[in-house]
C-alpha cells in the first residue's frame, strides 16, 4: 500500500501523554533559556550587537540544518529522532550554564540549540501524523496550546522566580533542569511507539523527496505560501506592534492590556474551533478566510481609524460622537482588530500545519515540515529587517500598511490570479490526486 494512504497504527495513551508533557515542559525551558540569553545580550556593553546574534545565530543554524536535520529524522523515525533531539537540547542548555558569559557566550550557544533543534522539531511535526488517528487538527490544536501554555509560564512565573531566587545562573540551571525532564518524556514517547512502527526509515535525497511532495500536493504548496506569510504577519506586528501603542494609540498599561487580552480570546477562539472543526478537506478554505483577515486586519490598523474619526466628525452624531470622546476611534478599531488577527493567524498556522501532515507520506513527514521551516526563515527575514528599518524611519503605521499588502498578494496567489494569469494556467485548477512513491 502506498505511504500516501496509509493509516497509523492506533497510538497508546501513554505515548499521547509523554509527547503532551514533552511539549509544554520543552516550551517552558526553551523559554526561559532563552530569557536568560536575552538578558545576557541586553545587558552587555554591546547590547545591540549583542541581541542580534542571538536572532542570526538562531537563524544561520536553522538555514544550515535544517533540511539535513529533518532527513536525520526520517531516517531514525520520528520517535527516536524525538528522543534524541530532546537530549541534545537539554546538553546544550547544560552547555550554556558552564560557559563563560559574554557576547561570545551568546551566539555560540543559540548556534548550538538551534542546530540540534532541527532534528527535534521535524519529528514532533511528524508525529501528529503517526499518533493523531487522522484528527490532525485536533492534535495540532493540542500542540500549540502547550506551546502557549509553556510559553506563558516561562515567562510570568519561572524566569522571574527563578531570577529572584539566584539570577542568571539559577535561570540556566532551571532551564536545563526542565529540559532534562522533557528529555525523560520524550524517551518515554520513544519506548511507547517503538513497537509501532510508525513508518519505514526513508532512504534518498531528503532535498528531492521533499520536492516531489510539494510537486504533486497543491494543498502542500499552499502551505508554504500561507506559513511563511503568517509568520510575516506575527512577527512584523511585533515589530511594529510596541511603537504603534505608545505613538498611535497613546496607550497607557490598560489599553495595552485590552489590545493584547484581544489578541488572545482571538488565539483561544482559533484553537478551540481548530481542535474541533478542522479537517484536511477544510485547510484550503480556512488558509484563505484567515489570510484574507490578516490582510484586512493590518490595513485596519494602519488607516481604519483615521476613517472612522473622519466620519465622526462629519456625521456628527451624538452617541458615536461620545464613544469617540470617551474610548478614542484608535481603540475602537484596535481591541476588534486584535481580536480579529489572533483568530487570523492561529487558523492559518493550524490549516498549514494540517495540510503538509496529511500530504506528505509517513517516511518524509519530518524532511517536509523542515523544508517548510527553513525556507520560512530565508523568505521572512529580509522584509522583517525592512520592517525594523521602516518602523523607526516612518512609524508603525506605513509597516503595517506593507504587511497588509503582503498579506493581500498571498491572498491573490492562493487564488491563482497572480502567477496563473503569468504562466496563462486556469485560474482555479481542479487538482488530481497523485499517490507518492513508496519507498523500501
Amino acid at each position: 500500500m502506498s505511504q500516501a494512504v496509509m493509516t497509523p497504527p492506533a497510538a497508546p495513551r501513554s505515548a499521547l501523554a509523554c509527547f503532551a508533557g514533552a511539549k509544554f515542559t520543552s516550551q517552558a525551558a526553551q523559554n526561559v533559556f532563552f530569557a536568560a540569553l536575552l538578558v545576557t545580550a541586553g545587558t552587555a556593553d554591546h547590547a545591540g550587537a549583542g541581541i542580534s546574534s542571538f536572532f542570526l545565530a538562531m537563524l544561520a543554524a536553522s538555514l544550515a540544518f535544517g533540511v539535513g536535520g529533518g532527513a536525520l529524522a526520517d531516517r531514525l523515525g520520528a520517535g527516536v529522532a524525538f528522543a534524541l533531539g530532546g537530549c541534545l537540547r537539554a546538553a546544550a542548555i547544560a552547555l550554556a550554564s558552564v560557559l563563560p558569559g559574554g557576547l561570545v557566550a551568546v551566539p555560540v550557544t543559540v548556534f548550538a540549540y538551534s542546530a540540534v533543534s532541527q532534528v527535534y522539531s521535524p519529528a514532533e511535526m511528524a508525529l501528529v501524523r503517526a499518533l493523531g488517528g487522522g484528527r490532525h487538527g485536533a492534535l495540532h490544536a493540542l500542540l500549540l496550546t502547550l506551546q502557549f501554555g509553556g510559553q506563558g509560564l516561562a515567562v510570568i512565573a519561572l524566569a522571574p522566580l527563578l531570577w529572584w531566587l539566584g539570577g542568571l545562573e539559577t535561570m540556566l540551571v532551571g532551564a536545563a533542569a526542565i529540559a532534562a525532564v522533557s528529555a525523560l518524556f520524550a524517551g518515554g514517547l520513544a519506548v511507547a511507539t517503538r513497537r509501532l512502527q510508525l513508518a519505514p526509515p526513508a532512504r534518498g535525497s531528503a532535498f528531492r523527496d521533499t520536492l516531489r511532495v510539494f510537486q504533486r500536493s497543491l494543498a502542500a504548496r499552499e502551505a508554504l505560501v500561507v506559513l511563511a506569510l503568517t509568520s510575516l504577519v506575527i512577527q512584523g506586528c511585533l515589530v511594529a506592534l510596541p511603537l504603534y501603542l505608545r505613538n498611535d494609540l497613546a496607550a497607557d498599561s490598560r489599553g495595552a492590556v485590552a489590545v493584547f487580552a484581544a489578541g488572545a480570546l482571538g488565539v483561544l477562539a482559533g484553537l478551540a474551533w481548530g481542535s474541533s472543526r478542522l479537517r484536511p478537506a477544510a485547510v484550503a478554505s480556512v488558509s484563505r478566510a484567515a489570510v484574507l483577515a490578516m490582510a484586512v486586519g493590518a490595513f485596519a490598523l494602519a488607516a481604519l481609524d483615521y476613517g472612522l474619526r473622519a466620519a465622526l466628525e462629519l456625521t456628527e452624531l451624538g452617541p458615536l460622537a461620545a464613544l469617540d470622546l470617551e474610548v478614542g476611534s484608535s481603540f475602537a478599531v484596535a481591541v476588534p482588530v486584535a481580536f480579529a488577527l489572533g483568530l487570523a493567524v492561529t487558523l492559518a498556522i493550524l490549516a498549514g500545519r494540517v495540510a503538509l501532515s496529511a500530504a506528505a507520506p509517513l517516511a518524509h513527514q519530518s524532511r517536509v515540515f523542515a523544508v517548510q521551516a527553513t525556507l520560512t526563515d530565508a523568505v521572512v527575514v529580509l522584509p522583517l529587517v525592512l520592517f525594523g528599518i521602516g518602523v523607526e524611519v516612518a512609524g508603525a503605521r506605513p509597516v503595517l500598511a506593507l504587511i497588509g499588502g503582503a498579506a493581500a498578494f498571498a491572498f491573490l496567489v492562493l487564488e491563482r490570479r497572480v502567477f496563473a494569469s503569468w504562466m496563462h494556467l486556469p485560474a482555479h485548477p481542479t487538482p488530481a490526486p497523485v499517490p507518492v512513491r513508496s519507498e523500501e
